[in-house]
Formats: structure tokens, C-alpha cells, sequence
């Protein structure tokens, strides 16, 4: 399979062009080619930029990697949704989801992601987040 540019995917000539776009060094056609200066030198043997894991989200601190979502996740939202008052349509309000996401995290069919996570803990006031040393101590409870 040839190569593609790496801008609009057409197949590059037999000698493409190396630009820089906004700081990253892509391999390009020649149409593309004027939309970055052009880079000279040898081509890396890999992609060229930032090593892997140099750059890190704050959804993955290392703070969170030691911490899993507790495995009882809907019973503790449940109740602490309804010792607030709080009907699922309105959480899903506040919490800016659904009402059917709440729905579905209560009846264990959808386990929250880390930013949900975050929402409902902060709404409901509790902590859903367990450390991966205890969950290993526990037996799983379905």
C-alpha cells in the first residue's frame, strides 16, 4: 500500500515534501505542501515529535491510575441521589446528562467514565473512586 499525504491522504509522489505545520513535521503532497515551511535534513525513522507520555491529560493523573470506580457505584449513587431528593431527571440537570444516563449507570448498564465520575461525585456530595489495592482485598458483588 503507498503511503498517503498526511494532510488530505492523496498519494504522495515518489519524493514528497517534509513541512512543518503549526510545530509538527508531516510528510506531504506537493499541494499541501505550501500550507507549512518546508523541513530539511534527514527523515525520522519514526513520528517526530513529543515522546509518548510526555504530554499527559488531567483526566489521567498518576494520582487516578492507583484508583478504580467503586463496584457498588450504583448503589451509592442511588442513595445518595435520593437522600438529596433528587429525582434522576433532575440530577441529569444538574449534572448536565440525561435522565437515561443516570438510568443506566443505577441499574449497573453503563459503568461512569472519569469525567461522569467526577460530576456525580461532586453533585451527590459522595466518593465513588476506590483504591486498586482494596478492590483487589474485595470479592466482586454483582
Amino acid at each position: 500500500m503507498k503511503a498517503g499525504c498526511e494532510v488530505c491522504g492523496s498519494p504522495l509522489p515518489a519524493v514528497p515534501s517534509r513541512v512543518e505545520i503549526d510545530g509538527a513535521v508531516m510528510v506531504v503532497c506537493a499541494s499541501c505542501a505550501r500550507l507549512g515551511k518546508p523541513v530539511w535534513g534527514p527523515s525520522p525513522k519514526g513520528r517526530q515529535g513529543a515522546p509518548q507520555g510526555a504530554f499527559r491529560s488531567f483526566a489521567q493523573s498518576p494520582a487516578e491510575n492507583e484508583y478504580d470506580v467503586d463496584p457498588e457505584y450504583n448503589v451509592r449513587v442511588r442513595q445518595a441521589r435520593e437522600k438529596l431528593g433528587l429525582s434522576q431527571e433532575q440530577l441529569g440537570k444538574l449534572i448536565n446528562e440525561k435522565p437515561s444516563v443516570i438510568r443506566m449507570v443505577e441499574t449497573r448498564k453503563l459503568m461512569p467514565d472519569g469525567p461522569l465520575t467526577r460530576k456525580l461525585m461532586h453533585e451527590l456530595k459522595i466518593n465513588l473512586m476506590v483504591s486498586v489495592g482494596e478492590l483487589e482485598g474485595r470479592k466482586p458483588s454483582r
